[in-house]
């Protein structure tokens, strides 16, 4: 697995003012939607909420490394792990010296792993091989210097589904990815039947609206993959 500079991973926010709806009541999530013909209990989720129903969505601006591999063991392979436990679990099984000084790295990520008796590394695969084997991975995508992890969870007809820790549910145009992305996929080597059967999914794909806007959206906070590092922050355990 080859070994690149060390990243950083900020969190900026984004504002839209969207004036089409603005007379419009959104009723609140879960809540009972009334129509013409009789109310109905009809389950209503904002886009936020539809975009993170298979993600789990980042707390920190130096956590997408544990919130996509949370998002990976719990939505891909039924591990019921959390962002906390398994940034927890790699302050424990990692070099707390190198994590103190340069952040976690995809190293830390498989020495929790292999603690826990879960085999995983990094592959040197393209987008073909992927959508040929059809197993999900963790994916280090870039945007003029920033990095990121995410997880592939859909490669089909020229696009990249990716769970992304900071926006949630993406497509990317496949070429585009290939421009930001390393080449490696760090994948588990355990279950693969069962990673496969939950790869493409038809609901996962239904959660991103294939539009235009949707497929060329660039991540608003990126941070690192393939034994780069996030940048330095304190640990108290």
């Amino acid at each position: 697995m080859s070994r690149s500079s060390n990243s950083v991973c900020s969190i900026a926010a984004i504002g839209l003012t969207l004036t089409a709806c603005a007379d419009r009541t959104v009723p609140p999530s879960g809540s009972t939607l009334s129509l013409a013909a009789g109310d109905y209990a009809l389950p209503v989720k904002s886009m936020v909420e539809r975009r993170y129903l298979t993600v789990v969505r980042q707390q920190y601006d130096f956590s997408c490394g544990s919130a996509a591999l949370a998002t990976l063991l719990r939505y891909h392979y039924g591990d019921l792990q959390n962002e906390q436990s398994i940034f927890v679990g790699m302050w424990r099984q990692g070099d707390r010296e190198q994590i103190r000084r340069l952040g976690f790295s995809l190293l830390d990520m498989k020495r929790y792993l292999d603690a826990r008796g879960i085999k995983a590394d990094g592959y040197v695969v393209t987008l073909a091989d992927i959508e040929a084997t059809g197993i999900p991975g963790i994916a280090l995508i870039n945007m003029k210097g920033y990095k990121h992890f995410v997880v592939i969870k859909g490669v089909a007809n020229g696009q990249v589904l990716v769970g992304d820790p900071s926006l949630g549910m993406r497509l990317i145009e496949a070429e585009h990815f290939r421009s930001m992305w390393n080449g490696i996929l760090f994948a588990l080597g355990d279950a693969v039947e069962q990673g496969k059967s939950s790869f493409g999914r038809s609901e996962e794909w239904g959660l991103v609206a294939r539009s235009r806007a949707t497929m060329l959206m660039e991540p608003a906070s990126l941070q690192a993959l393939a034994l780069t590092r996030a940048p330095p922050f304190p640990v108290e355990m």
